[in-house]
């Protein structure tokens, strides 16, 4: 058994979301495998970059949010010729964190 040392629970979820890479001006539609206050866990098919910005549109059913998150890991997955990677929110309007925080307290609750 292995602790992780993270800051939020995961939400292990799936949601669609859209990536935008930075100022590259490039798009790729993709999905969320995990949620939670801090960042979000990503099937792509695309790879990218650990230390890449990307501004992210997550769908939460009713609504959506948007975040910058900072790229922190990116491997090959089980899933075929896809990829998963991490990005930890960097920046994300105080509406959008409260939205999020409201979702997952549905999911947590204290």
């Amino acid at each position: 058994m292995t602790l992780e040392n993270r800051k939020a629970p995961r939400a292990r979820i799936s949601f669609p979301l859209k990536c935008e890479l930075g100022e590259k001006t490039s798009y790729f539609n993709s999905v969320s495998k995990d949620l939670s206050n801090g960042g979000v866990r990503v099937l792509s098919e695309q790879f990218v970059t650990p230390g890449d910005t990307i501004n992210l549109n997550i769908n939460l059913i009713e609504k959506m949010i948007s975040a910058r998150a900072k790229v922190v890991w990116c491997n090959e997955s089980d899933y075929g010729q896809r990829y998963l990677f991490g990005a930890e929110f960097v920046d994300m309007t105080e509406d959008d964190k409260n939205t999020l925080r409201s979702f997952l307290s549905l999911i947590f609750p204290s």
